[in-house]
Formats: C-alpha cells, structure tokens, sequence
C-alpha cells in the first residue's frame, strides 16, 4: 500500500511540474508575441552584420494554416475565419501568414492576417511596416500573381519602391496584350538556362513594361493538359447531351443545374458556350477561349517598373523566380518545423506560435547557407547540398553523457564522426573542448 500511495503521490508530483513547465511556457509565447516587431528589428540589424544581406529585392508571399476542432467563430480568436486555403482545407478555419523575406531566402518579417483577407489587401499593411521599422532604401517588390492590382502597383510606386509581380493569366487584359505583343515573328527572345525558359521584353499600350515568359516544357505540359480537360468534360457534356435528347431531362433549369456541376469541376468552363432551351440542350467550343489557350500555353507574364538600364528582360525572370524560396520557407515551417497542428486557441498564443516557428525558420536558413557556403554536399544525393534538416539529425546522434564511477561523477561528449565534424565547422562550432572528459 505504501509503495503504492508513494507512486500516486509521484505521479501527482510530477503532473504539477508539467502543468509548472506548460503555463511558463505559455508565458513566454505571449511575451514572444508582445515583442514580435522588436525581436525582428532586431534579427534585420544583426543579420545585415553576419551576413551582408541584400535587400535591394524583397520577395513577399502568403501561406495559410487550418485549426482542427471547433469551427465556430470566437472572440478570443477573431482571426481565425474561412478563407481561401493553400492546404486544400476550406472546410476548417484558417488564419493567413504574410512572409517578407530577401532575395536568398531570409525571412525578415512575417505578419498575420485573418483567414478570410485577400491576398491582394495584406501587401499596403507590409509596405508600410517595411518602411517604418526596417529604414530601408529603394527597393523591388517581387509578388506572385494574387497580389497584382492597380491600387498595389500605386502602394508600391506611393512607398518609393519598385515592382515585378506575375500577371493573372486569364480576364487580366495586361496579360492578353502582352501575349499577343510577343507572338509576333520579330520578337526577340532571350535563353534563360538557369530558369530552362526564354524571356522576351514588350511594351504595353500604357507604356508599362512586361516580360513574357516561355518553356517548351511548360508548353507540352500545358497544351496535354488542356486537352485532357477538354476531353473529360466533352464526354460528361456528351452523356448530358444524350439524357436531354432522351426525354430524361427537360426542364431548362435542371439541364442548367447539370450543366454547372459538369463545368464547375471541370477546370475548362471558359472553353465551352452552352444553349439550355425546354428540352434541349447543346454546347459548343468557345473558339476565342481556344485561341487564347493556345497563345497562353508555357506562358506567364512579368509586369515591372524596373527600366532596362536597371534589369535586363533575363534579369527580371531571375528576380521573379526568387519567390521560389519564399515557397521553400513555407514547407519549412509546415512540414519540418511543425507550424502545424496549432496547440493553442488564442490570437496571442497563435500569433506567438507562430512567431516562433518564423524565427526558428531564419536559423534553418542561415544553417543552409553555411553548408552551401562550405560545399557540403548530401552523401545520398551528390549534386545536392546537405539540407538543414539532414544535418541537424546528424548532429542529433551526438550524445553528452554522465557516469558515476568510485564517488564520482564524469561528463563527456562522443566524439563526432567525420560528417559530423564537417557540419560543426561549416557551423563555426568550436569543439575543442569536447574530447575532455569533466570529473567532479
């Protein structure tokens, strides 16, 4: 009975200690949250120290992140909401991350936005940040496609800096005119290997400066894949077609209702005309809409505000492709820093959170950069550096050890191997001090 009680009472002992640790640790995720602009303020200025950052180009992105439970709106949370979700949950409430990061990769700022705000709203709120804290110069703004819209181009023009963001592809007349500018026979492209494109460099009737972009991959892949699209959906139009012949089907509104749940899954509705009469029904290709897709195919666009003597049309795609890294950020923070499940239920702690995982992000960075910069190259995979996450699981194997032999206690480390050893220097680890044993 007594061995027992003296385990309930350990257990207890010890529950109150976890209960001890987690409310500290709540403690301190508020007091991250408290301090999120002056820690980063302060991370700018020391990074601009080790590491010569550049910030003549910034590259500005957005994430979101979904919350399991309870799907109900809450006043301690009021920036959890449905919105447009990256993970393909629209039906779990989100919350959106703006992340600001330099042309290599660095995040330098992260800002989070209710689940429900568009894309193109959040860019103003950043800009102005950027400015006031960061007393930066003139800079360019790279953004992908959600965030271009004329009142964002005069954002960035009113903040003195300059632009390059990607076009929307479809109903964007920017877009339409730039493809048609440079499908002409005398348009001079540029090879771009470090991108496997071409770019070649037109000017809008309002004089803004675009470039489009081109690969004969992306060309195969486009042109398969609207033709499959095109496939799928003429057959399902077909099998319509045939039920209203039949007689199954005549109201207009039905056979309409049918119609849409065919094309509004279908990822090809703008390529189809529809006439729904009292038993009829037909459709037909929309032969502008075809037109359009075949000019588009392997295509995007670049509008910017950057002069030629400033970037070269070659220039301005390497730029944009910087986003790239943003998007590297993200599945850091998701998939290797474990940004989600998200454990807490206030706007604080989330807000917290998440601060922490972007500044646990910075590190992973600056570790890749380390291993790139001594040319450590993955033992599996060799025309690859050794990622962050690679190298610290090898670190992991590392153990600091305590014995007690003849009254006393001994500490020491094991030795590290060779991969090891090369990941400590690229680290500038100072490890000479490991080979001793202590003995108190």
């Amino acid at each position: 009975m007594r061995a027992r009680g003296s385990a309930v009472v350990g257990q207890c002992v010890e529950q109150r200690i976890d209960r001890a640790s987690a409310c500290a640790n709540l403690v301190v995720i508020d007091a991250i949250a408290d301090a999120k602009e002056a820690t980063e303020t302060h991370l700018y200025a020391r990074l601009c120290d080790l590491t010569n950052m550049d910030l003549r180009l910034v590259c500005y992105d957005l994430t979101s992140t979904y919350f399991e439970g309870s799907t109900r709106p809450s006043v301690r949370f009021p920036s959890r909401a449905f919105g447009y979700s990256r993970d393909h949950r629209g039906d779990r409430p989100q919350i959106v991350i703006g992340l600001l990061c330099t042309s290599d990769g660095i995040p330098i700022a992260h800002h989070v936005f209710a689940g429900n705000t568009n894309d193109a709203a959040t860019l103003g709120e950043v800009l102005a940040d950027l400015s006031d804290r960061f007393a930066v110069g003139r800079i360019c703004v790279v953004a992908d496609r959600g965030m271009i819209s004329v009142a964002n181009v005069e954002v960035v023009a009113d903040s003195g800096f300059d632009h390059i963001f990607a076009t929307r592809l479809h109903r964007d007349a920017a877009c339409a005119e730039a493809l048609q500018a440079a499908d002409g026979d005398d348009t001079v492209w540029v090879e771009v290997p470090e991108a496997h494109s071409r770019a070649a460099e037109v000017t809008l009737g309002d004089q803004t400066r675009a470039v489009v972009v081109e690969s004969d991959a992306r060309v195969e892949r486009d042109t398969a894949r609207t033709a499959e699209l095109v496939a799928n959906t003429e057959t399902k139009l077909l099998a319509l077609e045939q039920r209203v012949r039949d007689g199954r089907l005549k109201d207009p509104a039905k056979i309409g209702r049918a119609a849409q749940r065919i094309l509004g899954s279908s990822g090809a509705a703008r390529l189809f005309d529809l006439e729904i009469g009292e038993g009829q029904f037909t459709y037909h290709y929309d032969q502008d809409a075809h037109d359009y897709e075949k000019l588009l195919a392997g295509r995007y666009v670049l509008s910017t505000s950057l002069t030629p003597t400033q970037a070269s049309a070659a220039q301005i795609l390497t730029a944009y492709r910087q986003l790239l890294n943003v998007e590297s950020r993200f599945r850091v923070l998701k998939d290797f820093l474990h940004l989600r499940p998200v454990r807490h239920w206030t706007e604080q702690r989330v807000r917290g959170h998440v601060a922490v995982c972007v500044y646990a992000a910075v590190i992973e960075t600056l570790i890749n950069k380390a291993l790139v910069a001594a040319d450590i190259r993955d033992p599996d995979i060799g025309d690859q550096h050794l990622t962050a996450a690679r190298a610290l699981r090898e670190l992991d194997r590392i153990r600091h050890i305590n014995l007690t032999a003849a009254g006393r206690d001994i500490a020491l480390t094991t030795r590290p191997n060779p991969a090891q050893q090369q990941i400590l220097a690229a680290l500038n680890i100072d490890t000479n001090t490991w080979n001793k044993a202590t003995i108190t």
